[in-house]
C-alpha cells in the first residue's frame, strides 16, 4: 500500500494540475489535438523513492509522471527532452525530462497522446486509474483496486 501524502505533497500535485490546466487554456485549447471533453486531473499520485509518481490526464495527453518531492532537488542538470531510465517495480521505464513553470523538472512517460479516443472525461479518468497501479506492480503480480487521490482542475476555474 502507498504511503499517505503529506499536505505539502498534496499541494505540489495540485500545483502540477493547476499549471497544466493553465497551459491548456493559454496554449493548447485551439490546437486540433486538444479534446474539449476532457479536463486536467492528477490520478493516483503517491510518494515513491523521493518522487511523487502518478498519472497526469490532460485534454492533449495522458502521461505517467514522476515529480521530485522536493523541487530544489531538480534532476541534476539533466537536459530538457533527454531520457532517463528509472527502475520501477514493474521494470525499467524510459522517461523524458520536462520542465514547467512553477513546478520545475519532472519525468514523463507517454501513455496516450493525443486524447481523441476518449469520448468523455470519465473514460479518460477510469483509464488513468486502471493504469497507474500497474507501474508499481512486480512482474506477474495481480492488480489491486485503485487507491490514492485524484486532483482534478475543472475548466471553470
Amino acid at each position: 500500500m502507498a504511503d499517505p501524502l503529506s499536505a505539502a505533497e498534496q499541494a505540489r500535485i495540485q500545483q502540477l494540475a493547476t499549471v497544466f490546466h493553465r497551459i491548456g487554456e493559454e496554449r493548447m485549447k485551439d490546437l486540433g489535438l486538444y479534446n474539449h471533453a476532457l479536463q486536467v486531473e492528477a490520478v493516483g499520485f503517491r510518494p515513491w523513492n523521493g518522487w511523487l509518481a502518478g498519472v497526469l490526464v490532460t485534454p492533449w495527453f495522458m502521461n505517467f509522471v514522476m515529480l521530485p518531492i522536493d523541487p530544489a532537488n531538480g534532476l541534476g542538470g539533466a537536459e530538457l527532452g533527454s531520457r532517463r531510465r528509472i527502475d520501477l517495480p514493474k521494470g525499467q521505464v524510459i522517461f523524458v525530462v520536462g520542465e514547467v513553470e512553477e513546478v520545475g523538472y519532472y519525468l514523463s512517460y507517454s501513455i496516450h497522446s493525443p486524447m481523441g479516443e476518449f469520448p468523455d472525461h470519465a473514460k479518460a479518468s477510469t483509464t488513468a486509474w486502471a493504469t497507474v497501479g500497474t507501474f508499481f506492480m512486480e512482474p506477474g503480480e495481480e492488480p489491486q483496486k485503485a487507491c490514492g487521490f485524484g486532483w482534478g482542475v475543472n475548466k471553470g476555474m
